[in-house]
């Protein structure tokens, strides 16, 4: 048996060596983050598709790559599988699996056969969920990526666990997720325009990067590959995404395995049995965008205040402020400006201060540092009574945001992450 790596979507593929075949990060449930992502194309039956495996590995928590309902849903026909984390990275993935009911393995170094599994956390900021995998036999290995942002510790640490000396294939990051800049608010449509192709300038050289530290055999750009729907649809084509075949051009040694899990690369022969080198086709995606039009989020589904005249917005963020500022210091003054859609006031609050919340009909430069925030009322108050979390509604382009200035701090939004009572 060969040592083979078969695409199935986005972040998910079944690395296979003659000892143990392993599924990464299989994401299939339509509508995660509150009800924004899709995919395209679809596979009608990816647990038929994918078929048997003895190991899934989960890479980190987000929904695009622990997807429970899938889970179990696999798990369900191949009861018999082994799941498997990071003993070492965030303890979030495996208190999430405990409450959904997953058991998972937290593992470091796995061997099975002649086969050797290491997972490898990331370490780029301070707080951190991402992780690597490196699948060695003989002296060939696949490095896994996924969303990983560049850290040359973990770099070095995955290179020494390559036989020899680099990655045989790799599979490397060509794109970011995130609201940023579909959801912000820019002074023209050309401003808009020119910050989403500098977001996909920014993944592209991340890409480049990659293969220039790593200097694998061959390559494969792959994970962060969604479209939004419902009312979020038409911030599609800003969200400074690629298609992955842009990502060819960066390197001689890329290739990219066509779509349908089918397609596979061997990595003793160096051939691939199918790959993609066209982008979509527009006329096709854009038909799939307006069919998601019609989608629904999970709050517009689940929280119904049609019989209510308000919600109690004040006293909730009041307590929210209050947790979330003993979680993350702001030393400086920042305002945060939170508009309910429909209506004309905002709730104000300086993260780093001591006076109540107000209630303002508009804003000045007295309330400078600022984000002016735009949320559905259903799901602000399900973000501040934790049935939904903030970091799922950034990602997901749940709401839009105005920076006055226009200044990226990421303690702000650190600290946004844990508004919650």
């Amino acid at each position: 048996m060969s040592f083979t790596v078969r695409y199935i979507y986005s972040a998910c593929v079944v690395i296979e060596t003659p000892d143990v075949r392993i599924l990464c990060d299989p994401w299939f449930t339509q509508g995660i983050y509150d009800g924004s992502w899709f995919q395209y194309p679809r596979i009608a039956d990816p647990v038929e598709v994918i078929g048997p495996v003895d190991i899934v590995f989960i890479s980190h928590i987000h929904p695009d790559h622990y997807d429970p309902k899938f889970l179990h849903a696999y798990l369900a026909r191949y009861p018999g599988t082994r799941v498997i984390i990071s003993s070492k990275g965030s303890p979030h993935l495996g208190l999430k699996m405990k409450i959904d009911r997953i058991t998972a393995e937290a593992v470091e170094d796995l061997q099975v056969g002649a086969t050797r599994l290491t997972v490898v956390p990331n370490g780029a900021y301070d707080v951190n969920i991402d992780t690597a995998l490196v699948v060695s036999h003989g002296t060939h290995s696949v490095v896994n990526m996924n969303d990983n942002p560049f850290d040359e510790a973990q770099i070095e640490r995955v290179l020494a666990a390559c036989p020899d000396g680099r990655p045989s294939f790799a599979l490397l990051p060509y794109a970011g997720a995130g609201p940023y800049p579909q959801t912000f608010a820019f002074p023209s449509p050309e401003k808009l325009r020119e910050a989403a192709d500098r977001k996909r300038r920014q993944f592209l050289d991340l890409f480049r990067r990659y293969t220039a530290r790593l200097n694998p055999v061959r390559c494969m750009p792959f994970a962060g590959k969604y479209f939004l729907g419902g009312s979020l649809a038409s911030l599609n084509p800003h969200r400074g995404v690629p298609d992955a075949v842009e990502a060819l051009a960066e390197d001689a040694r890329a290739l990219l395995l066509a779509d349908g899990g089918h397609a596979r690369y061997d990595l003793e022969t160096r051939e691939a049995s199918a790959v993609r080198t066209e982008r979509y086709d527009p006329a096709a995606l854009e038909l799939f965008l307006r069919e998601l039009g019609s989608a629904s989020f999970e709050y517009e589904k689940e929280l119904d205040f049609s019989h209510r005249s308000g919600l109690p917005f004040v006293p909730l963020l009041m307590a929210a402020r209050e947790k979330a500022r003993r979680k993350v210091k702001i030393a400086e003054p920042y305002w945060l400006c939170i508009q309910p859609t429909g209506s004309s006031t905002y709730f104000v609050f300086n993260v780093a201060g001591e006076e109540p919340v107000a209630v303002r009909a508009s804003l000045d430069e007295s309330v400078t540092p600022r984000a002016e925030i735009q949320i559905d009322p259903r799901y602000l108050f399900g973000l501040l009574t934790r049935l939904y979390h903030w970091n799922n509604a950034e990602i997901g382009s749940h709401y839009r945001t105005r920076r006055v200035p226009d200044v990226f701090i990421r303690q702000v939004y650190d600290f946004l992450d844990m508004l919650q009572v």
